[in-house]
């Protein structure tokens, strides 16, 4: 008797080609050799660029399912808010573990949808981490369902959203423990002066990460009255810092290592949160006028702002670093600029701001980590 080819083969021959009509303006298809790892394909995205769509650095991997008309109709696809769909829980735990994204796709018949989700978000909503937990699931059980959502609709602005996943190294040298995707030294690097404008957005990035909510603007020209600024090449705020932002001094690490031994000492830490001025110069021509900066120190304690958060572009600079540190000598505010060195140990240690902005670094001084 000839092998058969029935209905559901064809179904699922039908979507998956619908499938890879739409994936194949988005970017590049990697297909397993061997069906071995329960997903269907991947796609390496591209973007449009100047000479045609440029390769990312971004893959996704799908794992393709489909409802029937005959399953599901049209009505009942209209009552509901999302669809439900049975999957192997081992399937399921392997897609979740994933290093790379695993997106599971939905093809609805009665109305030629894709529906579309991250598998993480679908585990995050349903189970969280409880779903590799020993306990979880009776041991017998071998499947389960899984919800999604009709507003997962496959659109371009879903596949514009891909573009932010990111997959990070994490077999090379750690830094206290964490994979920082790259193999340098937070403590003993020191940034090359940027391009101003690039300097205020990098900084500002790092800001927007661990939460900082601008307030209000303020004119730099209060602290340099004798300066004209443009607006990319300064940010003067005050705002809420809601996760701690922290950093390293940097001219207190060792960056030597003696004839006894390879201890080397960390830098001092230093960190700030809560309430705060912030501000961001890209491209400084002077020192803060020494009266104009003591009026505004007094006015942030009037308030009750007890943290300045000075970003310079400069290297080593005493008299740049002294004038804050010394305006606030006897106050309870603290001002310790970040100078490129400081702010060198914030970008190495945020990694996801430093992949952004990689190609706009030039380093003064570069030591690795090591194994």
């Amino acid at each position: 008797m000839s092998p058969i080819v029935g209905d559901n083969d064809f179904f699922e021959g039908l979507y998956k080609q619908k499938f890879k009509s739409i994936a194949s303006e988005q970017g590049e298809f990697i297909y397993y050799d061997r069906d071995r790892a329960a997903i269907d394909l991947g796609v390496h995205l591209t973007r449009p660029g100047e000479k045609g769509r440029e390769v990312s650095q971004t893959r996704i991997w799908f794992q393709l399912k489909g409802k029937r008309s005959a399953t599901l109709s049209q009505a009942e696809y209209s009552r509901r808010g999302e669809i439900s769909l049975t999957i192997k829980l081992a399937d399921l735990k392997f897609w979740f573990a994933s290093p790379e994204p695993i997106y599971l796709v939905l093809y609805v018949e009665c109305v030629d949808k894709f529906l579309a989700e991250d598998v993480q978000e679908i585990v995050s909503r349903q189970w969280g981490e409880g779903l590799l937990r020993a306990g979880t699931f009776p041991a017998d059980q071998e499947h389960v369902t899984v919800h999604m959502p009709k507003s997962a609709e496959l659109t371009s602005v879903k596949w514009a959203e891909m573009h932010h996943h990111r997959s990070m190294r994490i077999d090379g040298p750690l830094f206290r423990g964490r994979p920082l995707g790259h193999r340098l030294d937070p403590l003993r690097c020191t940034l090359k002066k940027f391009e101003p404008a690039v300097f205020c957005r990098m900084v500002g990035r790092l800001l927007d990460v661990h939460g900082y909510d601008k307030k209000q603007d303020l004119d730099p020209a209060l602290l340099f009255p004798n300066e004209s600024f443009g607006s990319e090449h300064a940010a003067f705020t005050e705002g809420i810092l809601h996760n701690r932002f922290e950093w390293v001094f940097q001219m207190s690490s060792e960056f030597g290592i003696g004839r006894q031994d390879d201890f080397r000492t960390d830098g001092e830490p230093l960190s700030a949160q809560g309430r705060c001025a912030v501000l961001i110069h890209g491209d400084p021509p002077s020192y803060p006028n020494g009266q104009a900066l003591k009026q505004f120190i007094d006015s942030l304690m009037a308030r009750g702002i007890r943290q300045f958060l000075v970003f310079a572009n400069i290297e080593n600079d005493p008299g740049y670093f002294g004038a804050f540190f010394s305006a606030v000598r006897g106050s309870i505010l603290s001002c310790t600029p970040l100078l490129l060195g400081e702010i060198a140990y914030c970008l190495l240690t945020t990694t996801v701001v430093y992949l952004e902005f990689r190609e706009s670094v030039s380093w003064r001084y570069l030591n690795y980590l090591w194994q």
